[in-house]
């Protein structure tokens, strides 16, 4: 056994916070903002999420899912799903893409999971994380079930939220 090897103990916690170590901290904010790209895919996500767009966020853009429920992901490509900015602007997937570090997909329902695989399959060749928001608030299991199951497949984060106030949260947690 070799004798040189120290336990980590209650104790490292406070050597790290002494004066000495105190020199080798960053003593500024990560100057790197995020570039986010948040979707509803459905119309009662975009409630929620039209709830929080004024709010200030850091390089975050929001856009709703028109139609999600009839989307083929087999036939649509890049530019063909009907996106808006909450204005009403339309946008298109391929430039609201460009350039983001993360994608966040919330759907309160598991109808918009055509919309889900279009837009998961582009940040997936693009390398961009995918992160789900299951919105599952006033609603039976079964009901909560089908949402996760509808975002599981693209989503590398996946999470349930039970209320609308979660979200800024999360967001905020993902520097968007």
């Amino acid at each position: 056994m070799d004798t040189d090897v120290r336990p980590t103990l209650l104790s490292s916690c406070a050597l790290a916070a002494t004066a000495e170590e105190a020199g080798f901290r960053v003593d500024y904010p990560n100057s790197a903002t995020r570039s986010s790209r948040i979707f509803a895919l459905d119309p009662a996500a975009a409630e929620i999420m039209y709830q929080i767009v004024e709010d200030p966020w850091k390089g975050a853009h929001f856009l709703t899912v028109r139609d999600g429920n009839t989307v083929d992901p087999e036939k649509t490509g890049i530019d063909d799903l009907a996106l808006s900015h909450p204005n009403g602007v339309a946008a298109t997937l391929s430039k609201e893409i460009e350039g983001a570090d993360v994608v966040v997909l919330i759907a309160t329902t598991g109808d918009g999971v055509g919309s889900a695989e279009v837009i998961a399959r582009e940040a997936y060749h693009r390398k961009i994380m995918t992160v789900g928001l299951a919105m599952s608030e006033s609603k039976e299991q079964h009901e909560t079930d089908a949402v996760v199951n509808s975002l599981r497949r693209f989503a590398s984060v996946l999470v349930v939220a039970r209320d609308a106030s979660f979200v800024p949260a999360m967001l905020t947690a993902l520097r968007a």
